[in-house]
């Protein structure tokens, strides 16, 4: 059986799986009163079918000596830094569990050198005031001999054989001396932090969860992940092993070596909004360096992955990445007079956004029936159908856009094949167009007009769903009047989520609808509008966005709502309390106040 000795005590371990070139090896910290056999005999195996596995007793537990009588998570942090440099590694990813996440945490800012990533369960960086009043009873011995005579049982075989039959006394009084003792770290401690970290605690851990201790280390460490299993206690390892597996695995796979934490960093930090861009790489070993393979939105976003890997791996190689946008990728036109963008190719799928007709899109990855483009009006991504599209070159598309010359005005006008007198009988109505839809009037007849499909085809509307695009309301005084008259008559128009359109709007798409009738393209969804605006001081002006926040009790809460100001306390807005299009107030005396909307104001935004 292996030992070795390290700042003075002799560390019994385990290991598991082979070691393989260029890889660091994981080495597992157990909890509090057991050993490393006890915590992880289950899940070392399973691990070292991709990683070599070590699995140490930390000094006074098992087999492991406590010349000392000691028991410090600074001191068993610094022996599980030696551990690693002894046994010939120059770093290694440290999990530990309870009081051996308390080790790999402290390791971390203690002993980053050895650190190649961390994964801390059940730990805490400070102590809270509840642990020091709870903790000393529940390890109190006489209370453990008393009323819990199998944890005790459990201690005298794991440790008793190596340090005598009554040592599990010790072992409860040093434990619980460091509980509530240590670790002291702060949110700017933490914030010091470099290695990738994933923090993991149980939805119901009763030690952990009252005072959110994961989510203070996840939230101050630069970059770190936080899973918080659902319906899981504090041994998540123990009750919910596979999922646990699932995640530690993807954790090391994405962020566990230099180069691909490199490029998870820079996707957090530039390439983050998955609704405007593409960023999907891996690295992979290289004779030289490293290999990039995957796919992103732009040759810039190629070029900056590239710079960011770590000096010490490159020459970096950009492998077998796809750039989907370049000028060859191709254009296609919307043929109908509205279709659903969804978040992946199927119609059961969320709907992200919808496309009107005539707007131009860039087709990133074609496919039938199915093709993921991007919106050139706003940027905005997803899958359209594909029969939806009247493929063109960039010039076409640029010809069709620039000849429109009207704007439906209508909430949802008719379309007819002829211009004839009563024409739903002479003609046949062909489709419908709704309210905000750019179109190119060719030529008028019969108090009808003709615009052309992207296809080429004739549609006939009534002149009177059309306002001439000179006609149209500018962005100012009497121009917002005017956008907020049309926009008033969609009061009543179902909620839809994605929805631009009376056939059901949501709140953004309302928004955008409505400074799109003077002429201004703001982005699509209401957190991106809010980043995007201008910040608004004092009272709120006829045509301002005001933005609303969740419940969310962090400091930057997300934006999740957007509405349109009447000017003062007053807003139209597409929302899910009334379903629809309605009015509301943030007056507390009117009869329209919602509450929520008062307590959940973010601010105003304006675009020019």
């Amino acid at each position: 059986m292996p030992f070795i000795e390290v700042n003075g005590a002799n560390l019994f371990y385990e290991t598991y799986g082979q070691d393989r070139p260029g890889q660091a090896p994981i080495v597992l910290i157990h909890g509090s009163t057991v050993t490393g056999q006890a915590d992880w005999a289950h899940i070392a195996p399973l691990l070292a079918r991709r990683y070599r596995v070590i699995v140490p007793d930390c000094r006074g537990h098992g087999q492991s000596s406590n010349p000392h009588m000691t028991y410090s998570f600074k001191e068993m942090a610094a022996d599980t830094a030696a551990l690693i440099r002894a046994l010939g590694y120059e770093r290694a990813h440290l999990i530990g569990h309870s009081n051996g996440g308390n080790v790999v945490l402290v390791a971390l800012l203690e002993h980053p050198e050895v650190v190649q990533t961390c994964i801390p369960q059940a730990a805490n960086a400070y102590v809270s005031q509840d642990l020091i009043e709870k903790e000393p009873r529940l390890f109190d011995p006489d209370r453990v001999a008393r009323e819990s005579p199998g944890w005790m049982n459990e201690m005298i075989a794991l440790h008793g054989p190596y340090h005598g039959r009554d040592y599990w006394r010790d072992l409860l009084r040093l434990t619980v001396q460091a509980i509530i003792s240590e670790p002291n770290y702060t949110a700017e401690d933490l914030a010091r932090v470099t290695r990738p970290t994933l923090v993991i605690q149980g939805e119901n851990d009763s030690v952990n969860a009252p005072m959110q201790h994961g989510q203070f280390i996840a939230k101050h460490i630069p970059h770190a992940e936080l899973w918080l299993p659902q319906g899981v206690g504090h041994n998540v390892h123990l009750d919910a092993t596979l999922d646990w597996l699932a995640h530690v695995l993807d954790f090391l796979e994405r962020r566990g070596d230099d180069a691909n934490d490199a490029l998870y960093r820079l996707r957090r930090t530039r390439y983050a909004d998955d609704r405007q861009t593409v960023f999907e790489l891996r690295a992979a070993p290289a004779p030289q360096g490293v290999t990039l393979s995957g796919q992103v939105l732009t040759q810039q976003a190629l070029d900056d992955a590239l710079q960011s890997i770590p000096a010490a791996l490159q020459p970096a190689s950009p492998g077998q990445v796809q750039v989907l946008l370049h000028d060859a990728t191709p254009w296609a036109l919307v043929n109908r007079p509205v279709t659903d963008l969804r978040s992946d190719p199927a119609r059961q799928l969320e709907r992200v956004s919808q496309a009107l007709l005539g707007e131009s899109v860039r087709i990133l990855r074609p496919g039938d029936p199915w093709t993921f483009v991007r919106l050139e009006r706003d940027g905005y991504l997803g899958w359209i159908q594909t029969a939806a599209l009247q493929p063109c070159s960039p010039a076409e598309a640029e010809r069709y856009t620039s000849a429109r010359n009207a704007l439906v005005i209508a909430e949802i006008t008719p379309a007819y094949h002829s211009p004839l007198p009563n024409g739903a009988e002479a003609g046949g109505e062909v489709g419908k167009l709704p309210f905000g839809v750019f179109v190119h009037v060719a030529r008028r007849q019969n108090g009808f007009a003709a615009i052309t499909m992207p296809d080429g085809r004739l549609w006939w509307l009534p002149d009177t769903a059309l306002l001439p695009l000179s006609k149209a309301p500018r962005h100012d005084r009497e121009g917002i009047a005017a956008a907020l008259k049309l926009i008033r008559r969609l009061v009543g128009v179902p909620y839809l989520w994605g929805g631009r359109t009376p056939f059901g709007y949501d709140c953004s798409g309302l928004a955008q609808a409505f400074y799109a009738l003077m002429g201004i393209v703001i982005p699509r969804d209401a957190d991106q509008q809010f980043y995007a605006g201008i910040p608004v001081e004092g009272p709120p002006q006829p045509g301002d966005l005001l933005f609303f926040g969740s419940d969310d009790p962090h400091p930057r809460r997300p934006i999740t709502h957007v509405a349109i100001s009447l000017g003062g306390e007053e807003i139209i807005h597409a929302n899910g309390a009334a379903w629809g299009i309605s009015y509301n107030s943030l007056d507390p005396y009117s009869p329209t106040y919602r509450a929520w909307l008062k307590d959940n104001l973010v601010g105003v935004r304006r675009f020019e």
